[in-house]
């Protein structure tokens, strides 16, 4: 095997998502047809290398969260396509799946909601190691015990119960049934928001002393910026269900280039009371994902908003090496020519529906009038 194929095979992605979307049906017909969509995911794309953490960024219901689900398949996947290990894993049944969900975990927000109280810790993390077969019988409480030690548990906690932990030691638990299946892939959905600031940093330390030494690769979904800068390599922020912004982290942290972005990190507290930060404040609230705006989902409360922005949807593309963006302030002379003819075609349209519903509304007044004059007719007729 040559050199060339050896490097090529070594820098091919984990997981690579290609516009993913998914759509949640908000109302239908009275024939169970659907007429309005809430676009949770509209058209994400992000790849992760063995090994990386990718930390997601965004406000409440940007759909970070959904994101992560879809990605292993607990929601129905509307669009776009998911690539794990080089294979395409969006369209295959859900049989097939289940074969490689050991591969894939997820560790859930809410330590106290994630736990059954009625199992205690060992078949908590046993549970799934046992249905997936993933160490034989007779070696199977050894197992967990090795997992629960990895993950800060005593071995006298196999036979307790959640109730009898702290939100600290419950989030361990939910970390060690996670790794307790062998993943390559881990969704961490916010681990530590729900827990005191600190065990937030022994979580945070006992999350990437795992990820060195059993290789996994983070999906890291979380609110807080000064968490993802320490445990991220790549970040991508998110706003309304789209991938705004994406790159490795000291290119997203020093050259920040979409002004959401800049919005989010203008609002980090620096811990010295001699540094101004200069705050930007967002105007209005963010938009229904049910009717978003048109063109870029961010000009309604942007403070570089042009005519273009509220009418055609920025290009997301490569700005520097590995640094995308989708906004139209670094549109080039050749985007921005192809943007000018989609305006065009937008006012064209907007002016062609304008007319159609004048139309419709002469229609509908001359259609009543006739009705009205048959109907006075025949009641001239009768009588």
């Amino acid at each position: 095997m040559s050199e060339k194929t050896v490097e090529t095979k070594i820098e091919e992605p984990l997981l690579e998502v290609k516009d993913l979307k998914q759509y949640f049906v908000v109302d239908t017909t009275l024939m169970g047809r659907p007429t309005k969509y809430l676009k949770a995911v509209d058209g994400v794309s992000f790849s992760v290398s063995k090994g990386k953490t990718l930390g997601i960024v965004g406000e409440s219901g940007c759909g970070k969260t959904t994101m992560g689900r879809t990605v292993l398949r607990l929601y129905d996947v509307t669009g776009g396509e998911i690539w794990f290990k080089g294979k395409e894993v969006s369209k295959i049944s859900n049989r097939e799946f289940n074969k490689l969900r050991p591969n894939m975990q997820m560790i859930f927000q809410d330590p106290y909601a994630s736990l059954s109280p009625r199992l205690t810790v060992g078949e908590i993390i046993g549970e799934a190691v046992r249905e997936h077969k993933i160490v034989p019988k007779e070696e199977h409480h050894d197992y967990i015990l090795s997992v629960m030690k990895m993950c800060g548990l005593q071995p006298h906690y196999y036979e307790r119960y959640p109730h009898e932990f702290s939100g600290g030691q419950r989030q361990r638990i939910c970390i060690a049934r996670a790794l307790a299946l062998k993943p390559d892939l881990v969704i961490c959905d916010e681990p530590v928001s729900a827990l005191d600031v600190s065990i937030q940093a022994q979580i945070i330390n006992m999350l990437k002393e795992l990820q060195q030494k059993l290789q996994l690769t983070y999906i890291f979904i979380s609110h807080d910026l000064s968490v993802v800068k320490h445990i991220s390599d790549e970040v991508g922020v998110m706003y309304l269900g789209s991938m705004v912004e994406y790159g490795p982290k000291e290119a997203i942290f020093s050259n920040t280039l979409h002004p959401y972005t800049k919005a989010l990190f203008s609002a980090v507290p620096v811990p010295n009371p001699h540094v101004k930060m200069n705050r930007i404040i967002l105007k209005g609230d963010i938009p229904s994902p049910v009717n978003p705006p048109k063109g870029c989902k961010f000009h309604t409360r942007c403070e570089h908003c042009m005519d273009i922005c509220g009418k055609v949807k920025p290009i997301y593309k490569e700005v520097e090496k590995g640094h995308f963006c989708a906004c139209h302030l670094y549109n080039t002379p050749e985007e921005n020519e192809y943007c000018k003819n989609e305006l065009k075609k937008a006012e064209e349209l907007e002016r062609i529906t304008a007319l159609a519903k004048e139309d419709m509304k002469v229609f509908n007044k001359n259609k009543k009038a006739v009705a009205e004059n048959t109907a006075d007719g025949q009641e001239e007729n009768n009588g």
